[in-house]
């Protein structure tokens, strides 16, 4: 039997594999470059996230201090006319305002309407929901103990108002249904309600929202008919 052997001598040099260093370069060089293209896009992204962050952080600041600002004209303007009803009592004052708002409001509303009436103003109002501006109005108005200085004229029968408010007005002197408008719709009797109401006073206080649409168009005819008109935003 033939036996072959292969001697390895320790003196010849080593070929390397060049074929697998020249890869494994390749390799490296296309890692480097993918990193370095994946730490651009993530800076590029991080500085987008930071400046988008930093623009929506400006808008709400914005926001923030517009409605303060709003705000601060508004109990501004509450305290000119708190100050002025002494001046110029007594006198018809017609308020009214939208079917709901806060708590506070209605607060400042009562207050409001309390001052009036005890200074001997005479306060006309309409109905609509007990958290609204005109059940705060009647609140106010009967805290003040003068019956004879409230006059509520309904934009329908007294039934047609919510059952919390029909309480409300049990201890109401003066009120005028227009019954009349029963069978339009809401809208349309509240318009013609508050006309009868501006016929009535010489100055209106309104407190309405931007999209407070019945409302608004109150102050704009109380306008044209030259009486005089305060109207404060809630928004």
């Amino acid at each position: 039997m033939n036996l072959s052997f292969q001697y390895f001598n320790p003196n010849l040099p080593i070929r390397k594999n060049t074929s697998f260093i020249r890869k494994k370069n390749f390799n490296d060089r296309s890692l480097e470059r993918n990193y370095a293209s994946d730490k651009k896009n993530f800076l590029l992204c991080n500085k987008k996230a930071e400046s988008y962050e930093e623009k929506e952080t400006s808008t709400i600041s914005t926001l923030i201090n517009n409605k303060e600002d709003e705000r601060d004209r508004m109990f501004d303007t509450i305290l000119q006319e708190l100050s002025a009803i002494q001046q110029n009592a007594p006198r018809k004052v017609a308020i009214l305002g939208t079917r709901h708002f806060s708590f506070l409001h209605q607060q400042i509303v009562e207050l409001l309407t309390y001052a009036n009436v005890l200074v001997g103003n005479h306060i006309f109002t309409s109905g609509g929901a007990v958290s609204g501006t005109n059940a705060a109005v009647i609140r106010g108005a009967l805290r003040a103990e003068k019956p004879d200085l409230l006059t509520v004229v309904l934009p329908q029968s007294l039934k047609k108002q919510p059952p919390d408010v029909r309480d409300l007005l049990e201890k109401v002197q003066n009120v005028i249904e227009m019954s009349e408008n029963d069978d339009l719709p809401l809208d349309v009797a509240s318009r013609l309600c508050n006309s009868d109401i501006l016929s009535r006073c010489e100055h209106l206080i309104s407190f309405a929202f931007h999209d407070s649409i019945v409302v608004l168009e109150a102050a704009r005819e109380a306008k044209s008919l030259n009486k005089l008109v305060t109207l404060l935003y809630l928004d």
